[in-house]
Order: structure tokens, then sequence, then C-alpha cells
């Protein structure tokens, strides 16, 4: 295996030299770099990356952690999909992506990742009320950046969408359609989306003039489970939703199951809005109304702006928020009487 002292030989350099070539130090003559890369080729020379990092101190690798299951993580399309357009960017970076999944664990992982210089940034994947990972970071200094909308107070770089918009735009979509008995099923409690899109249904009812029921409002996991069980339940009141927003689209895939087992049809006996719109939202039956959140580009997103503070490790905190856009398809119609 070739060495580094080898393509100094070929070059006619000095190993010093060639250290600087791999690590991309300026002022080194054309004529120089020209030989050292035919040298490196010549030879099929591969760089150590664990001793580059210990000159240049860094890893080329950023962090992934996901506070959720390692099943939750694969079974909902959304991490997949932002973890796509992080990986999209990290790559074109020449960077490598480290994952971790864990629900209750994670600051042991970023105890291993800030002080053991595995990483060089981290992206959070999930924003909680109060959260001490967040804390964490922004207590260490540590370049990081939150996929989801901080508790209010804590300063960090963020990127997400306008959940509060969103939710009230379901809402509304399925007020213009002439409901007034909506249900509103979410996810986890302790998480700032649902706390947002459960805040932009309750406004949109409110600038309705319509009641809150508080026996129309269900939280469980970002599951299919979750829909499942809580539209069962929602459909077997004595007065029962002609409409449900689903805080997931996974949720309302759980919803429409519901629906069929217990004899009726969407949208005809019960309208169905989701969120995020997964690719399977449209072969679903019938196809589902959704709001897209452009999942890809929110991970997209938080990797350039992580990728930012990496190289401007003073600039302020930035937060960036992507549109979303409510696609209407066939699991919402209008009140039937």
């Amino acid at each position: 295996m070739s060495t580094i002292k080898d393509v100094a030989k070929m070059a006619n350099v000095s190993i010093t030299t060639v250290s600087r070539y791999l690590n991309e130090f300026p002022n080194i003559r054309d004529d120089t770099r020209t030989r050292i890369a035919e040298a490196i080729r010549t030879l099929n020379y591969r760089t150590n990356v664990a001793a580059r990092g210990l000159v240049t101190k860094t890893t080329r690798t950023i962090g992934v952690i996901a506070l959720t299951r390692v099943d939750d993580f694969f079974e909902n399309p959304f991490f997949v999909y932002a973890l796509k357009g992080i990986c999209r960017v990290a790559v074109a970076e020449d960077y490598d992506v480290l994952l971790s999944t864990t629900a209750t664990e994670e600051d042991h992982s970023l105890d291993k990742w800030i002080h053991g210089q595995r990483v060089d940034g981290i992206i959070l994947m999930k924003s909680r009320r109060i959260d001490p990972a967040v804390e964490t970071l922004v207590q260490e200094k540590f370049p990081a950046v939150l996929l989801g909308r901080p508790e209010h107070g804590q300063r960090v770089s963020f990127v997400d969408n306008d959940n509060v918009r969103a939710a009230f735009d379901a809402t509304d979509h399925l007020l213009k359609l002439g409901h007034r008995k909506i249900a509103f099923i979410g996810g986890q409690e302790n998480l700032v989306v649902t706390e947002d899109r459960l805040t932009g249904y309750r406004t949109a009812l409110d600038s309705a003039n319509v009641n809150l029921r508080e026996d129309y409002v269900c939280v469980g996991q970002y599951e299919t489970q979750t829909g499942y069980n809580r539209c069962s339940v929602l459909l077997n009141l004595i007065d029962p939703p002609t409409a449900i927003v689903a805080s997931d689209d996974v949720i309302a895939v759980g919803v429409l199951q519901a629906v069929h087992e217990l004899g009726k049809t969407v949208p005809r006996d019960l309208s169905v809005v989701g969120f995020n719109d997964i690719p399977s939202s449209e072969f679903t039956i019938p196809p589902l109304t959704t709001v897209r959140v452009n999942m890809e580009e929110l991970g997209a997103t938080a990797a350039q702006l992580l990728f930012q503070r990496l190289t401007e490790p003073d600039r302020p905190p930035r937060h960036i928020i992507v549109d979303t856009q409510i696609v209407i398809r066939n699991s919402t119609g209008r009140l039937m009487d």
C-alpha cells in the first residue's frame, strides 16, 4: 500500500507539501499540484481519513439524532425523506452521516459525539417542549441545527414549517366544505410539532365560531395504530365527528382503515386530512388530502444550515421556515346532509 512518503518522492516534493495539498491548503503552485495529483493517481494512493482528521481537527462527519425508536424511524417516511435530504447535501460537501435513533438516551449519544470527537456537527430531528438535548448543545456551544421549532427561549438554529398556519389551513379547508364537527388526532403531547398543529386546529375553529369539543381531541404516537385506535373511539361517540385532521399521514392511514372496518366510507361519512404528503398518500383508498411539508427540503435545508455554522461558528442562530401546501385529493368532501 502506497504511503504519503511514496507520493512525495514521486512528485519530488516534501511530505509537508503533499499534506498541504491533501488538506486543500492554498498557495501551492499549479505545477506542483499537477505533479502531486499525477503521483496519487499512479500510486493509487488513498488518504488516511483518521490521520487527516488529526491535522485538520475535523472528522468530515455530521451526526443526526432522531429522538424516536428505531422501528418508528424507518416506518415513518418523514424521517427517511428528511434524512435523504441531509445525505444529499452531506455528499456534496464530501461528508459522511452518522445516524443515532434513540427514544430516551440521547444524552449518551450527545456526550459521545461532542466529547468523543466523532462528528463536527449535529442535526436533531425532533423538537420537544423544554428539550434537554437542545440545552446541552447550546451550553456546549457545539455546532447544531434543530429540525423543528425549539421551545421559546432556546437559542439554536432551526428549520421548520409554520405548523400553526399549516394546521389552520387544513382545518379551514374542512370548515369551507361545511364541516363543523371536526376532530384532531395528534402524536406525542411533549413534541412541539403536536402542540403547534393543535394550536392551528383550535385557532381555525375559534375563527369560525365553532366550539371546541375536548372529546374530539386525541393524541398518541406518530404511527398507524394511533390513527386506527383513536378513530375507532371517535366514530363510536354518540355524536361522532364528520371530519378529522390527522397530524401525520401515517396516522391518517390508520384512520382510513378504521373507517373501512366500521362499514363507513371516506369522504361520504368522514372527511380526512393528513400531514406530510408521503409518497403513498396518493395511492390510499381514497387518495389522501394532506399538507405537503416538503420533507426532503426540510432535511436538505437543515444540513445546509449546519454547514454554514461549521464555516461561520460565530454567526447568530438562524431560523428558516419551509413553505407548506395543501394537496387536495379525494379523502375530503362537502358535508352530506
